[in-house]
């Protein structure tokens, strides 16, 4: 079954639907009837910082222009993204999509109704009670009235008196108390109503109605989709890292998972969900940036001197609402409980992940987390550390993403052998981009920093210049079974000065890498441990000044 799309005016074509959704168009004339449509949402698609809804339903028109009513649009959907498409037997032509909030009068919060209903109907049963309980107040009294004490001939004797009187107090006091809590229970009911009704008066629509004028130039039957975009539903990348070191060489499992969040206002039950890297609230282009002037300032008091003045536009925003993906993937694997993963389709700059089987995910503050994906992975273990700030070496996994979906920033939970071993945030990658994620202290990696030499002083004939010299040294032992890939970091002062030089000291241990990961002034040093190992670092430098300046204390700096 086909659909085309077709202008009002399109000529006709056999037994197919063809279906426009003109939202600049005006409305057509409604010279037919109004349909309300029974919809129910049938897929979403998440993205990053919104989402895409499709509502499914299924209309039977006779021929002529007619109105179809979809009234339980949440408040959060936005009404230019309105979409109509479908298909049936027939030819039906949309020539446009409308929405609005229905008016309090028109489309009351069937909630609160039933609520102020209940109450009612509450308050009208003590009513009852109390008429009752009167009832049988007056029946206890009539016990002791003086025709009744005096009744026959010789009326009633002493002791029957009593006990008719003792009867009536003991049913008039029970009937008073009955009466007493109604009436309390009544005031109670009568605040409750009245909170309900001034909410009934004072409470906007917490629907959207959207009208869609169609055509139909036969009778038609089919069903139909209704798309939009709701700013209140976003979804975060979870990870989970399982690295496991048993084997004769390490493994690493890292699974993906989306948790998805949504404050739309209606509920998503058994839909087919789809989560996507499209960020659609970041607007359609780059920032447009403005020049930049230099020219001289006007004195103001103490400074002056150039100044660099840059105006930003700011960037549009727009909403993309790309059509969900509803593929499925239900692999079953055997021998232990495996949870079902997403089908990934990587459309050129984005990724898309359908999550296998029908999904729900509640309107509220909470969050569903949803696995979308797994890899295994053969990692390169390091121990690193940085001795001047935490003698700890850090057991660290290190491996080149090799997916075509790329790793987007988000949380991480790390488990080492089967222990948990803590939550961090990983940075995004993307193919072949370096990916390190930490499992925790290496204790069988021992490390010793110690500070050898700090002298200051003087050089030259008449001491044109000062000197200030810092030497360390940093002893590491493997203590494991096997051998380890081992890095120490440290750093050496920069200068940002032309009169204050940075010296290199005799004897040191040179680092294999300088400006490690383009840190000004960090060095490192790698090399394989064996089991049992030993291996020692000599770090230190000298710096050197004039002598009539003084130099601040050294400090470190990102």
């Amino acid at each position: 079954m086909n659909v085309q799309r077709l202008s009002p005016l399109h000529a006709a074509t056999p037994s197919r639907i063809a279906i426009a959704a003109l939202l600049a168009f005006a409305p057509l004339p409604v010279l037919g009837a109004e349909f309300d449509a029974a919809s129910h949402i049938d897929a979403v698609t998440v993205f990053p910082d919104g989402a895409s809804v499709t509502r499914r339903f299924v209309v039977d028109l006779p021929a002529g222009e007619h109105t179809l009513i979809v009234n339980d649009l949440p408040v959060a959907a936005d009404p230019g993204s309105l979409r109509v498409a479908g298909a049936g037997e027939g030819r039906l032509t949309v020539g446009s999509v409308d929405a609005r909030q229905p008016r309090v009068t028109e489309r009351p919060d069937p909630e609160r109704l039933r609520r102020l209903e209940t109450l009612r109907d509450e308050r009208l049963s003590l009513d009852d009670r109390i008429s009752a309980e009167r009832i049988r107040k007056r029946a206890a009294e009539a016990l002791t009235a003086p025709g009744t004490l005096s009744a026959g001939e010789r009326g009633l004797n002493v002791g029957e008196a009593r006990l008719a009187m003792a009867a009536a107090l003991e049913e008039t006091l029970a009937a008073d108390r009955a009466i007493r809590e109604a009436e309390r229970r009544q005031r109670v009911l009568d605040r409750e109503i009245a909170e309900v009704e001034a909410g009934l008066r004072a409470q906007p629509p917490r629907r959207l109605e959207a009208r869609v004028a169609v055509e139909a130039s036969a009778p038609f039957r089919g069903e139909l989709t209704l798309t939009y975009s709701v700013r209140g539903a976003r979804w975060a990348p979870a990870y989970d890292a399982r690295l496991s070191t048993s084997g004769p060489k390490p493994a690493l499992e890292l699974v993906r998972r989306a948790e998805v969040t949504q404050q739309t206002g209606e509920d998503w039950s058994g839909v087919a969900l789809t989560v996507s890297t499209v960020r659609v609230a970041r607007g359609g282009s780059a920032p447009r940036l403005g020049s930049l002037i230099v020219r001289f300032d006007e004195p103001r008091g103490v400074g002056g001197g150039a100044m660099l003045e840059s105006q930003t536009e700011p960037s549009p925003r727009a909403l993309a609402a790309p059509a969900p993906i509803t593929a499925q993937d239900q692999a079953q694997r055997r021998g232990r409980v495996q949870e079902a993963e997403a089908e990934v389709d990587m459309s050129g700059f984005q990724a898309s992940f359908a999550i296998p089987g029908r999904s729900s995910v509640a309107s509220g503050d909470g969050s569903r987390a949803l696995r979308i994906g797994s890899s295994a992975i053969e990692p390169e273990l390091v121990s690193r550390a940085v001795p001047s700030v935490d003698p700890t070496a850090y057991l660290e996994a290190q491996f080149r993403h090799a997916g075509d979906a790329p790793l987007m920033a988000g949380r991480i939970a790390v488990y080492r052998d089967g222990i948990f071993a803590g939550r961090y945030q990983l940075a995004a990658a993307t193919r072949d981009d370096l990916v390190t994620v930490g499992f925790g202290p290496d204790d069988l990696v021992r490390i010793e920093h110690q500070i050898l030499r700090r002298t200051d002083g003087s050089s030259g004939i008449i001491s044109t210049s000062k000197t200030e010299e810092h030497t360390f040294r940093m002893a590491v032992r493997n203590g494991a079974r096997s051998a380890r890939r081992v890095v120490i970091e440290d750093r050496i002062p920069v200068s940002e000065v032309q009169d204050i030089t940075v010296e290199p000291l005799s004897g040191m241990t040179a680092p294999t890498a300088r400006d490690v990961r383009n840190r000004r002034g960090i060095v490192e040093w790698s090399f394989d441990l064996p089991a049992g190992g030993f291996n020692e670092i000599r770090h230190g430098w000298r710096l050197r000044w004039p002598s009539d300046r003084q130099i601040r204390p050294v400090q470190g700096r990102s």
